[in-house]
């Protein structure tokens, strides 16, 4: 399939999708994948970021984790949309 090959190496050129179409009605899309095998590069942690993270610790201490539970369950019942009508 040379034609699907050059348009595919088209796309990965430009970056920019191609519609594929038949009896002018689109039936698929080739799109440029991002970076195909590169996993995301990792960023070591700083003291600034270890700091951070043990500052946070114990923020919660002062909340009412039942009262907490309780208003979440309450405003997951309740209907904020108005009603459909037909």
């Amino acid at each position: 399939m040379p034609d699907l090959v050059r348009i595919a190496e088209e796309v990965e050129v430009t970056k920019t999708p191609r519609e594929l179409r038949r009896k002018n009605k689109p039936v698929a899309i080739i799109t440029p994948l991002r970076s195909v095998g590169r996993a995301k590069k990792y960023k070591a942690k700083t003291t600034a970021d270890f700091a951070a993270f043990r500052s946070a610790f114990g923020s919660w201490e002062d909340v009412d984790t039942d009262k907490l539970l309780k208003d979440i369950y309450e405003t997951r019942h309740r209907a904020t949309r108005p009603p459909v009508s037909i």
